[in-house]
């Protein structure tokens, strides 16, 4: 049997699949580097910079558990729908979706602690459906079965969260990775288009509250209104991806390296906060963030490969602090403005070898309006279910658009639903 029309179909999407094309032909398995989270797709893909309660962020950043934790028990996330990737290829089936759920707790007060010290564990799984094919006979063109080509990664994070003036979360992603891109090995090649590999995800996140540090320290409150004060807050992140084994289809001596990714970025947000109603409430701020992702495979011309160390080629202060690229560093960069923790509107850009192109997108959260309620009306917030479900609960919808005019990833959108339960005090 011969199926040399599917494989060129394959190796045509395979080129153009991740969000980051300058793995082309470096790596196996390249859709990993395509960003989850709609809501950090919004921002130029910024999902490992930027304090979120997304359980898809956990995928960018394994380290947002432990951050996540600190303030929620359980968290699901899922797109709704799966995304038509790459829309202008005009491909059947070929779509992207991912899943995951994270569960925590607090051990502040069950260990009568002077800090917050939480746990957590969650599920994700990604998927990438390249769409069915059909094998012909090796004596024409007729069909004599068909085949569905998929890849997908399913992984278990664990992390701690710790606040003490600062809040810090660290991570871990254990990945299972299953390539299916054909059921049979070519005519020059015995075995399967199949391959599995395992892979761990390193992640930091940190988040820095500094107008409240600066507060405490000087014993008093900043105020510009009553209940009123402005707060200026600051992120890191730092992520080591996709640790672990080749991709081995056919032959070991050809096998892949994972794409293993390097990630730094640093984020701000500077706005007012409002203590009038049944809770602490952020009436609106903006936020910019920058992040710079190295692939850090290294290609010899005999077809070999190595691994950078550190950071590879990402130069932070060029690339994280000014934003500025080298030539072989992916830089992301966001904005944000929120407005009573209801309305998010958002814009990036992805500047990278071989890829520009802009993004955008938008938030919707049920708790900031609930809690915008309790602020107007403060006897509604704490005597009625209003106050208790906003305290508690949120329901998020995130929605992305990539937009080139010279790219097939222009028009590409996702949209998910996020699911909160907060930190219950008894």
């Amino acid at each position: 049997m011969k199926h040399k029309s599917a494989v060129i179909s394959l190796i045509a999407l395979l080129l153009v699949l991740p969000a980051t094309l300058d793995a082309q032909g470096e790596s196996a398995v390249p859709f990993l580097l395509i960003s989850p989270a709609p809501e950090g797709n919004g921002m130029g893909g910024t999902s490992a910079t930027q304090p979120t309660q997304d359980a898809l962020a956990t995928i960018s950043n394994p380290g947002q558990l432990g951050i996540f934790t600190l303030s929620s028990v359980f968290g699901a996330s899922t797109y709704t729908p799966r995304t038509d990737w790459l829309p202008q290829l005009n491909i059947s089936g070929l779509t992207y979706g991912t899943t995951a759920v994270n569960i925590g707790y607090n051990f502040r007060d069950l260990l009568s602690l002077p800090f917050s010290l939480s746990a957590g564990v969650g599920y994700s799984r990604v998927r990438v459906d390249l769409g069915t094919f059909t094998l012909t006979s090796s004596s024409g063109p007729t069909p004599i079965a068909a085949f569905t080509s998929d890849e997908t990664s399913q992984s278990i994070c664990t992390a701690i969260g710790f606040e003490y003036y600062i809040r810090m979360g660290i991570g871990m992603n254990f990945k299972r990775i299953e390539s299916n891109l054909s059921p049979i090995g070519s005519e020059q090649e015995q075995g399967s288009g199949s391959a599995h590999s395992s892979a761990t995800d390193f992640g930091i996140f940190l988040d820095v509250p500094i107008a409240r540090i600066a507060s405490d320290l000087a014993g008093t409150t900043f105020d510009i209104a009553p209940n009123t004060a402005p707060f200026l807050d600051l992120s890191f992140g730092y992520v080591k991806a996709n640790v672990g084994d080749k991709m081995v289809y056919m032959d070991a001596a050809q096998a892949d390296p994972l794409p293993r990714t390097a990630i730094a970025g640093l984020g701000a947000e500077i706005g007012v906060t409002s203590t009038a109603g049944s809770s602490e409430l952020k009436l609106a701020s903006f936020r910019l963030a920058r992040q710079a992702d190295d692939l850090l495979i290294i290609r010899y011309p005999d077809g070999s490969s190595n691994y950078q160390s550190g950071l590879g080629d990402i130069q932070f202060v060029d690339n994280v602090i000014l934003g500025k690229t080298n030539g072989k560093v992916t830089v992301r960069k966001g904005w944000q403005v929120q407005v009573a923790e209801f309305l998010y509107l958002r814009g990036g850009s992805v500047d990278g070898p071989g890829l520009a192109y802009a993004t955008s997108g938008y938030s919707i959260c049920l708790d900031g309006l609930l809690n915008l309620l309790g602020l107007v009306s403060p006897s509604l917030g704490k005597e009625s279910w209003v106050g208790f479900v906003g305290k508690h609960f949120d329901l998020q919808y995130h929605s992305s658009t990539y937009s080139d005019t010279t790219s097939p990833i222009s028009g590409t959108s996702s949209a998910a639903l996020n699911l909160v339960v907060k930190e219950f005090e008894f």
